[in-house]
């Protein structure tokens, strides 16, 4: 196993416990969303897989560049967390994402000296995350959600940095992703036609996996 292999392991599994303790605190709850408190434990283990599998893709880049993508595991695992208990993402977590994540995007081209990479990333939180809210707030209670758009604003950027092709390819994988889980429910009858689903999880899904498989 090589030297960055075993950091992106320790750093991720560190953090993945660290969300999974944060989570079963339930802080990220309202005064009116009881119900028994899941465990989140899945969290801890999926981290380092998932960091390990961007490390991978993302072999030839330096450490800019594979940052901002391992920033969004630990953080999208655990909104993905939140959202499928309480079918919400908090903004506290989704606003402070946008700036962090394109702090390390520049980063990532100063020391790539990709500065057309940077110009893609902000046209990508632009077009497709001014799109999203403008689309959650048409569709205000129906189908994709504020905190949706406003998570999106964070991912696209992300993708974008990549190309625009990562940007297609991590949507249409979230909408998929959604779709099957949505019909597996309705398949199982554990949701009706009528039933509010997370979306959250089907999005990170979907871009963690486009990173991975086109990278």
């Amino acid at each position: 196993m090589d030297t960055r292999t075993l950091v992106v392991i320790l750093a991720m599994t560190a953090l993945g416990c660290a969300a999974v303790a944060w989570l079963r605190t339930g802080a990220y709850r309202r005064e009116d969303e009881g119900g028994p408190l899941p465990g989140h434990w899945w969290v801890a283990p999926v981290a380092p897989v998932v960091g390990v599998l961007l490390a991978r893709s993302l072999a030839d880049a330096p450490w800019p560049v594979l940052l901002p993508y391992l920033a969004l595991v630990p953080t999208g695992l655990a909104l993905a967390a939140i959202d499928a208990d309480v079918h919400r993402l908090p903004n506290a977590i989704t606003l402070p994402l946008v700036p962090v994540v394109l702090v390390l995007l520049a980063g990532a081209s100063a020391a790539t000296g990709d500065a057309e990479a940077l110009r893609r990333a902000g046209w990508a939180a632009l077009l497709v995350g001014g799109g999203f809210l403008a689309l959650a707030f048409l569709l205000y209670g129906r189908s994709i959600g504020m905190g949706d758009a406003k998570l999106v604003v964070s991912l696209a950027p992300a993708l974008g940095w990549l190309s625009w092709s990562h940007v297609l390819l991590g949507l249409w994988l979230g909408f998929v992703i959604g779709g099957l889980v949505a019909l597996g429910l309705l398949l199982t009858r554990r949701a009706t036609k009528g039933t509010h689903l997370a979306f959250g999880p089907s999005l990170v899904a979907g871009v963690l996996l486009a990173v991975v498989l086109s990278s």
